[in-house]
């Protein structure tokens, strides 16, 4: 009588590789109009993706784009070229002086630093979803593993988008609600941050328009707010900023 021979249980038959993360680089700008309508109405071009690496490489940005805490603003964000890329190198930097345990609040503080305003709502969309992509891809490549949509910090993330990448009108200092501009500035308490409300238009002079937070002579952006009329928060975790 033959005895069939049974197999040994291979482990490397039914192991399942460790899914590997990378850095994604975006493709270079084919189209840098929407439509002839969309440049003439609105004066849109959008800046191709070399001209944006270029400005940025200037030696003073770069110095900033080294600093955690120093703020860069894009008046015209369009689908978010210079904000995703600045985004980008913060993060770099980031990964770069981080480890595991300090990586969340440092990235967080990066993130924390870049406002924008754009006038149309399709291009808001793009822009946001374009930080948060860049966000969530660097996360996953310096942990190794998913960024789950449950998560403090993915919830952080998009909210601290949510509220410094806003639309609006940086001419009448206006949203499409006929609403002042708003942005929270982000300021450090500790291992803590405490957010403080102020209007777009506080930060120049403009006798023109009526605004009582307004500081007389023009401010550089999320300097120092003087005496103006802020609505402050509590302070709280980075992580938990969703939670208002």
């Amino acid at each position: 009588m033959i005895k069939e021979e049974i197999s040994l249980f291979d482990e490397q038959q039914f192991k399942v590789e460790d899914k590997k993360f990378e850095l994604k680089t975006s493709a270079e700008d084919d189209n840098l109009i929407k439509s002839k309508a969309r440049v003439q109405h609105h004066g849109e071009v959008f800046t191709p993706k070399w001209m944006v690496k270029k400005m940025l490489a200037e030696p003073d940005i770069q110095e900033k784009l080294h600093d955690l805490h120093a703020t860069f603003f894009e008046p015209s964000a369009g689908e978010g070229a210079f904000l995703k890329e600045i985004l980008h190198q913060k993060l770099n930097y980031v990964d770069q002086i981080s480890n595991k345990t300090t990586w969340t609040n440092n990235a967080l503080w990066a993130l924390m630093s870049i406002y924008g305003i754009e006038l149309l709502q399709d291009n808001l969309i793009k822009a946001k979803r374009a930080m948060l992509d860049v966000f969530i891809n660097h996360y996953q490549v310096f942990m190794q593993k998913e960024l789950g949509r449950n998560t403090d910090l993915y919830k952080s993330a998009k909210y601290v988008i949510g509220v410094n990448i806003v639309q609006g009108n940086t001419l009448t200092y206006k949203n499409a609600e006929n609403k002042l501009i708003e942005f929270n500035e982000w300021i450090p308490i500790d291992d803590r941050v405490m957010s403080s409300i102020f209007t777009y238009k506080s930060l120049f002079n403009n006798d023109d328009i009526d605004d009582v937070s307004a500081n007389e002579g023009q401010l550089s952006l999320f300097g120092d707010l003087g005496d103006a009329d802020l609505q402050k928060s509590n302070p709280v975790q980075l992580t938990k900023v969703y939670e208002g």
